[in-house]
């Protein structure tokens, strides 16, 4: 994931320099295809509820645990005043009272982001679960 989303920077950069003001990655672009449901947990980020918050994750990492990956794309987007549409894998924990919560207490999301060229949060969707 880390050489990844080093490749990712470099991409936003040169695009910046082109005069690009938002460029989109394809998904399964920073971890790959090839896990499973628990070996990829330990790098799943989660996404907070901003029905009722704005969020910067470059600016305010401190709020949120679990939110590196977020972090490092938000400031990708701040540095080079861009727009970023990425997707990742994500999770959420569910109560065992929901009939649809996994029996291990998580769901976990293929998610698509949407960063503004200030490094805002502005627009999660939680695609399909793993």
């Amino acid at each position: 994931m880390k050489r990844n989303l080093d490749i990712y920077e470099e991409q936003v950069i040169n695009a910046a320099k082109e005069g690009a003001q938002i460029i989109i990655f394809p998904e399964d672009g920073i971890q790959g295809f090839n896990f499973t449901r628990a070996s990829i947990y330990p790098y799943l980020d989660f996404i907070p509820n901003l029905d009722s918050l704005t969020w910067n994750p470059c600016k305010e990492f401190y709020l949120f645990n679990d939110t590196e990956v977020l972090h490092q794309l938000s400031c990708m987007a701040l540095k080079n005043q861009m727009f970023l549409v990425v997707n990742l894998g994500t999770k959420e924990p569910c109560m065992q009272s929901d009939p649809h919560c996994p029996p291990d207490g998580r769901y976990q999301f293929n998610t698509n982001v949407v960063f503004n060229n200030n490094g805002t949060l502005i627009d999660p969707y939680k695609g399909r679960s793993h």
